[in-house]
């Protein structure tokens, strides 16, 4: 009996033992409230882009220092798949982004993600598929929105374009460029005056149509009044020319980047004689031009190329440049955020 009474005190001393180590090694925990952003469902879906929409819902209690989306053709995917960054974001927002050069007819998905400097939090996935190639869709190397304006601190008229190569085109070959959309800085007396460019660098201008009553600081959808027809065989440029911009005006309206160098930033101070990547004449404008070029497999009437306004016309025009030089430098060429 004696032994019994031995053996359950020790019992019961082992098990006090094991209770005070056990409290004594916990730790308080602090809860963290995470931020989180909801995945929406894609809009404006073509061949080869669409619009990315998500919502940041909670903003949590550790800042924000990076969100955006993250897409890949498998599930789940993260910001080492296909991704862009939309920076840091400090109040429930939506936020949306154009995904460009995605492949035809393909199922990807796609979700937010908010990152903190503490931990990655990703979205719902949602997914979504590209519409099969050859049919309509605008073309563009800009992510869809403006940034700022881009002009020459002297003044003159000078051209912008974007350029897609015979290898872009194949795809395209025998569509019909009906509509060119762009993003005027400013009005009056500025004119611009859409422009189609083929032919390899420097290219030949083989459309000018002045565009009467453009949007300024808005989008500006315009319908040329003959179609082009697209000729894989050459490369193509599209885009406007400014005439009489004043001086430190910034016309031109473009993206916050980065520019897609010798495709989506191509600029020319001398009618088109020679043309410069913006990016590189002044690499602070790293910048793509927001100019997109709507196209249709609706076959195009062949035409007699049109010029609006000859050649030489535009030439007289152009005589007064206000003293610059056709070489652009890069302490001329000013954007309105500098």
């Amino acid at each position: 009996m004696k032994s019994l009474r031995i053996a359950f005190l020790l019992i019961i001393v082992f098990l006090v033992g094991i209770g005070i180590t056990y409290f004594m090694g916990c730790k308080k925990i602090d809860l963290i409230k995470l931020a989180f952003a909801r995945t929406d469902e894609v809009t404006n879906i073509l061949s080869t882009s669409v619009t990315a929409n998500g919502e940041v819902v909670d903003i949590g209690e550790v800042s924000i220092t990076d969100h955006g989306f993250c897409w890949s053709l498998y599930a789940d995917p993260t910001i080492n798949n296909n991704s862009k960054s939309l920076g840091s974001i400090a109040s429930t927002a939506k936020f949306s982004y154009t995904i460009t050069n995605l492949s035809s007819n393909t199922s990807y998905n796609l979700r937010t993600y908010i990152q903190t400097s503490k931990d990655i939090i990703y979205g719902n996935t949602v997914d979504f598929k590209t519409e099969p190639g050859g049919t309509s869709e605008w073309l563009h190397y800009d992510d869809g929105y403006n940034y700022t304006g881009v002009g020459y601190t002297e003044g003159g008229n000078f051209d912008v374009a974007i350029r897609f190569t015979t290898q872009d085109l194949q795809q395209y070959n025998g569509f019909s460029l009906t509509k060119i959309k762009f993003f005027p800085k400013l009005g009056s007396p500025v004119s611009y005056h859409v422009t189609i460019w083929e032919g390899y660098n420097p290219p030949d201008l083989v459309y000018i149509e002045l565009v009467p009553n453009p949007i300024i600081e808005g989008w500006t959808e315009f319908s040329i009044s003959e179609p082009y027809t697209i000729n894989a065989n050459m490369e193509l440029w599209v885009g406007y020319w400014i005439f009489n911009q004043p001086p430190n005006e910034y016309p031109a309206g473009a993206d916050d980047g980065p520019a897609i160098t010798g495709y989506g930033d191509m600029i020319s101070k001398d009618d088109g004689e020679t043309w410069d990547a913006l990016s590189i004449l002044n690499p602070a404008l790293d910048y793509n031009w927001n100019v997109q070029v709507y196209v249709t497999n609706v076959k195009g009437r062949e035409i007699e190329l049109v010029r609006k306004a000859p050649l030489y016309d535009r030439k007289k025009f152009n005589t007064h440049k206000n003293g610059l030089d056709n070489t652009v430098s890069s302490g001329i060429l000013k954007t309105d955020n500098e």
